[in-house]
Parts: structure tokens; sequence; C-alpha cells
């Protein structure tokens, strides 16, 4: 946007300044000679309000987001709550070792948006204490359920002996540890009555 407002101002500097066509020798030399053709109005248009204009808009910055993605980190730590229940549907699944089932689980309406709300969460709390932390955790969690989903999909190829239900665990208890950082991250502070 900044770029675009740059562009524009430039364009119209550059218009202002050929409004009476190019300037040349003949014409500048009258022009020293005589004030008629140069008029307030025309050095206003070509110097000033161009001037004014791209430093005006050089120092525009954009907007911090901070409330808009405290405000969404609840939805998404709501998303987060309801994921880790469809979790808990799939534990089935991981005990009976049925590898097609549990891909389409993990690929299933209740955690499939858990990356693009985790980020969320992660957004809002960049600043926080915990932003760290939630970091971490989300990248444990992450790494946690890549292999159970690569461990299904090898029990769907026919390999022998792939147990779901260790690594089914760690995914669990990943996904509890990513909310719980997550809940004391993305809190929004209230303003006491002596601020």
């Amino acid at each position: 946007m900044k770029y675009f407002l740059t562009c524009a101002l430039s364009a119209l500097s550059v218009s202002a300044f050929t409004i009476n066509g190019p300037v040349t020798s003949k014409r500048a030399s009258s022009a020293l000679n005589s004030h008629s053709d140069i008029s307030r109005r025309d050095v206003f248009k070509g110097l000033i309000v161009p001037g004014i204009l791209s430093v005006a808009t050089a120092f525009v910055e954009p907007a911090f987001a901070d409330v808009t993605n405290k405000v969404a980190s609840q939805s998404s730590l709501r998303y987060i709550k309801k994921s880790m229940k469809e979790l808990e549907k799939l534990e089935f699944y991981a005990t009976e070792n049925d590898y097609s089932q549990m891909k389409q689980g993990i690929r299933g309406s209740g955690l499939s948006e858990i990356r693009k709300n985790a980020l969320v969460l992660m957004r809002a709390a960049e600043d926080g204490p915990e932003a760290e932390n939630l970091k971490n955790a989300y990248d444990v969690f992450i790494k946690d359920v890549e292999a159970l989903d690569i461990e299904a999909s090898l029990g769907v190829r026919g390999k022998k002996g792939v147990a779901l239900y260790p690594t089914f665990q760690r995914v669990s208890k990943s996904l509890q540890e990513f909310a719980a950082v997550a809940v004391k991250s993305v809190e929004i502070p209230l303003q006491s009555a002596a601020e």
C-alpha cells in the first residue's frame, strides 16, 4: 500500500510539472523575463503538494493487530479444546491398530484446522512471556502428529508390528500441554482501576 501511494504521488508530481508542456530553453528564458508564465498555483501544484503528500505517506505505519489477535485467539483456543475431545475419540482406533481409521481421523473435521488455530494462538502470544514455551509445545505436538501419521501410513501399506497406541498417547499428551501453555499465554489482561 505504501509503495502504491508513493508511485501514485510521483505520477501526480510528474503530471503537475508537465501540465503546460515540457520546459524549453525559449520558454525558460521567457519565464525568467516574465513572471506571467509561472504562477504561485503552478509552483504549489508542482512542488509543495507532492512534497507534502510524499512526506506524509512516508511515515504511515500499519496498525498493530494485538487486540485482534487476542480476540481471535479465544476462538482458536476453543477449537483446540474441541480438538482434544475429537482426539480422544480416536483412542479406540489406536488401541485396535486400525490404521486407515486413524489416518482418516487425523484428517477429520475435528482435527483438520489445528495448525491454523495454533498459529493464531502463537501470533497472539508472540510478545508475551510464554511465547517460546508455546512454540516449543507446538513443535513437539506437530512432530508427534506427523509420527502418528507416518506409522498409520506404514500400517496401511502392510508393514507388520506397527503399534499406534504409544504414539497416540504422545500426541494426546503434547496436545494437552500445548493447550495448557496456550491458556496461560493468551489471557487478555484486564485494566485495573489504578491504571
